[in-house]
């Protein structure tokens, strides 16, 4: 399986603090089924400029550090370069700028959002990502307040081709059951295109999880779909591929657990 969400790097954002830690979250996503595992830790913005670590020089650091200890301890996992981009004015220049980065060699980005940005917001900072010629994959989405309170919300973004990234805690129940059921229901309806971890380490007790997530989908929606969600998609993703998900199956009762 492939995991494209993750802050494995060490002493870097508040994910691994120690390479230690990083090394035991590379056992655990190894032990259930991970080959590839993006390291995206977050990215300098303008809410995090006064105390983020982030750089493209310390990421690469880090990147390198870790795959030695990998290396050294015979621990086969491949690990990719990523960011988790603030989706905020101004990131199609950072992007150009080289002052965030893509995944690996592609050019697929991953992007979170404040979690109470309306709809309209989010739209116009994913279409101009796309203008730009990148590939938008959107960070948990089902954090965002609109599309808790709206599912469909997420129906014409993914008619314009970006891809939608749920968590595997949320949809597991480690966030509760009123994300669980969105979760479910975004699944069910195939308002999600790839699972991630977002795992953080054993500090936060957020560790890989992405197996699980995706026992819990096939479930619901069956082996070859989940099977798409963690292994095709994200490899297309990853090599900038042709990916044609299910289609979206609009949500015709509302939620109301939010």
């Amino acid at each position: 399986m492939i995991d494209l969400h993750s802050h494995i790097l060490h002493d870097f954002d508040d994910g691994a603090r120690t390479l230690e830690a990083a090394i035991e979250m590379a056992r655990a996503a190894v032990a259930m089924g991970v080959r590839v595992m993006a390291a995206t830790p977050h990215g300098r913005n303008s809410t995090n400029v006064d105390y983020s670590r982030y750089s493209v020089a310390l990421l690469t650091e880090r990147l390198t550090e870790l795959r030695a200890a990998l290396a050294e301890q015979e621990i086969n996992l491949e690990l990719v370069p990523g960011t988790e981009i603030y989706g905020e004015p101004g990131v199609v220049e950072r992007l150009r700028a080289g002052e965030l980065l893509p995944y690996g060699a592609s050019r697929a980005v991953l992007v979170e959002f404040p979690l109470s940005s309306p709809a309209e917001v989010v739209e116009q900072i994913v279409f101009a990502l796309q203008v730009a010629g990148y590939r938008v994959i959107y960070a948990h989405p089902e954090r965002m307040r609109y599309v808790q309170h709206d599912p469909n919300a997420l129906v014409p973004l993914i008619e314009r081709g970006a891809l939608m990234q749920l968590t595997g805690d949320a949809l597991l129940g480690i966030q509760g059951p009123a994300m669980c059921h969105l979760a479910e229901t975004l699944v069910i309806h195939r308002l999600v295109q790839i699972i991630g971890s977002d795992a953080h380490g054993p500090h936060f007790g957020r560790m890989p999880n992405l197996g699980a997530a995706c026992a819990r989908a096939a479930e619901l929606i069956g082996d070859a779909e989940a099977d798409a969600m963690t292994r095709a998609i994200p490899a297309m993703i990853l090599s900038d591929g042709p990916i044609s998900p299910p289609s979206p199956i609009p949500v015709r009762r509302p939620l109301s657990l939010f």
